[in-house]
């Protein structure tokens, strides 16, 4: 079993793999590019509960897509929640002070659309296990698609509040959001894609393996 990914791979030739990914990415890319942003739009409520709960310090006044220049962004405004104690400055809530950041909407997009082209490459031995693959793929797409722009969009503001109030502070949300701008998206979606098609092969496990005859005496 812990060698099933590799043996599907083995028996694969790279002319069928790169037949399945060319196929996926004809579907999967033009989809992205019409429904992207619907996609994204209908993300938002969620967006917003995990900004809240990633970004406890402030309170979120807007979280919309809006436009910069040509670029189609996420955009989330906000004020601060209570009074905080930040590098030994003490910072009271202001109704009129308010910051925002902006982030692509492209950028949610990337590690989902990533994670579907290679789960669809991936070899597969039977149906039900591809079936099964896509299905378990869907909960993970969505840890993916909740970590990303909420988290971004909250680290940015962070990040300005620190630099300037505590240089040098160590933050994980800023640290998170540094991994995901650095290529972090694709190798999530490379993750994710990895597990269902691990899980699934659990499942199914290759055909043709069989348990050890015992010996002759």
């Amino acid at each position: 079993m812990r060698f099933a990914l590799i043996n599907t791979l083995a028996g694969a030739t790279p002319l069928r793999i790169l037949l399945r990914l060319t196929l996926a990415a004809g579907v999967s890319i033009p989809l992205t590019v019409f429904f992207g942003e619907a996609l994204v739009e209908s993300w938002l409520p969620a967006y917003r509960l995990v900004f809240g709960w990633v970004g406890e310090e402030f309170r979120l006044l807007s979280l919309v897509m809006d436009h910069e220049g040509a670029d189609r962004v996420l955009r989330a405004t906000v004020t601060w929640k209570h009074i905080a104690v930040i590098g030994g400055q003490v910072i009271y809530p202001d109704p009129l002070g308010v910051a925002n950041a902006s982030t692509l909407i492209a950028h949610a997009l990337q590690g989902p659309l990533v994670a579907v082209l290679a789960a669809v490459a991936w070899p597969t031995q039977c149906r039900r296990e591809f079936a099964w693959r896509l299905l378990l793929l869907a909960p993970l797409l969505l840890v993916v698609v909740l970590s990303d722009l909420p988290c971004v969009l909250a680290a940015e503001i962070w990040e300005v509040v620190i630099d300037t109030l505590a240089p040098g502070t160590v933050s994980p949300l800023v640290a998170w959001k540094n991994f995901l701008q650095g290529g972090g998206r694709y190798a999530l979606g490379l993750a994710v894609a990895a597990l269902a098609v691990q899980w699934a092969r659990r499942r199914y496990p290759t055909q043709g393996a069989s348990a050890p005859s015992p010996g002759v005496r």
